[in-house]
């Protein structure tokens, strides 16, 4: 509940900043998606050699996959070359494991004998950019540096079993229990823009976001980063 309160009066806050602005400077809104990559970074956060095995371990098994993040995007140009954007931005992230192999004593064939687990980790998250833009053709280029922040709504566990007769068998299970629930992530991209009409702007851009912040307070620290590419359209409101 804190989470949505917070986002209530963070959008209430930019829509009299947004009634404030109209008489200085342009205003656009958007919806943008990005097909992400998406991992993880470990670090031993207590010192122990035991840590340490648990990470490579980890590592050993663990690998990227895909996710993304889509929303809806405000920007108020102060200039023809500088602006602020913010929006609300949802995001699917994580990593799952390389094809485990499952033994039982004694052994049963009616089990399954493999396994692939899937953690993702879905935000809501409000991003705060400097948008600085370069060029005065219809296609223009411009680059963007911030962080967001993101508040957690679900951590989900997926399972996916497979049996030695090829069939296939998939568990969900969904918990925010001992995570931390606000995720600070720096972010910068480079993109393009082409004004498509007077009013309306396509847009591509390379973005990277880092989180600075641990998912959990656990002897392995575990922070999730991503990079995707963000396809976007806007609309000029004045």
């Amino acid at each position: 509940m804190k989470q949505f309160l917070i986002l209530f009066f963070t959008l209430l806050s930019l829509n009299i900043f947004a009634q404030k602005s109209k008489k200085s400077g342009k205003i656009s809104i958007g919806y943008s998606f990005s097909p992400d990559y998406s991992f993880r970074t470990l670090k031993n956060g207590d010192g122990n050699s035991s840590t340490d095995l648990v990470i490579k371990n980890r590592n050993d098994i663990e690998k990227a996959k895909f996710g993304y993040t889509t929303g809806v995007n405000v920007t108020f140009s102060f200039s023809e070359f500088l602006g602020f954007e913010t929006g609300v931005q949802y995001s699917n992230k994580g990593y799952k494991t390389m094809e485990q192999d499952l033994t039982y004593i004694p052994p049963n064939p009616d089990l399954p004998n493999k396994a692939t687990f899937t953690y993702s980790y879905q935000y809501i998250g409000i991003p705060l950019k400097a948008k600085f833009v370069s060029g005065k053709n219809k296609t223009r280029f411009f680059s963007t540096a911030g962080f967001m922040t993101n508040f957690l709504l679900n951590v989900k566990q997926s399972v996916v079993y497979k049996y030695s007769d090829g069939k296939t068998e998939k568990e969900n299970q969904s918990s925010t229990s001992g995570f931390n629930k606000v995720e600070l992530s720096p972010l910068v991209s480079f993109g393009i823009d082409h004004k498509l009409t007077d009013k309306i702007h396509l847009s591509a851009e390379p973005t990277f976001r880092f989180g600075l912040t641990k998912t959990k307070d656990a002897p392995v620290q575990e922070k999730l980063w991503n990079a995707g590419l963000v396809f976007g359209v806007s609309f000029d409101l004045k």
